[in-house]
């Protein structure tokens, strides 16, 4: 076996890491349900996974708070993704989590 060959072998089976990360959540807008991701899709995204689940955990907080600017509802379904759009384990459980979930 060449040696390029055996390094695309081992390319396709290797674990790749994630170029970046978003927040998932879900808010209404109009009396619909729409999803949204922060960063934006056209932005760059976070280089870390920990940084992402702080950024969801504090936006799912913000947005519980007794404010009259949170008058308008809470964000939901908030989780973070990798660059492909897969829900990513929460560092601090390593289980899949989802800060506010709720039905829509």
């Amino acid at each position: 076996m060449k040696v390029s060959e055996a390094l695309k072998v081992i390319d396709d089976g290797w674990v790749k890491k994630p170029k970046g990360f978003r927040v998932h959540f879900q808010k209404q807008e109009n009396s619909e349900w729409v999803t949204e991701y922060s960063p934006g899709e056209k932005e760059n995204p976070l280089d870390s996974d920990v940084v992402a689940w702080r950024l969801a955990w504090k936006l799912a907080e913000a947005r519980n708070s007794d404010t009259p600017e949170n008058a308008d509802g809470a964000f939901l379904n908030i989780y973070v993704v990798d660059d492909l759009g897969n829900p990513i384990k929460y560092y601090a459980s390593n289980q899949f989590h989802v800060f506010n979930r709720g039905e829509i």
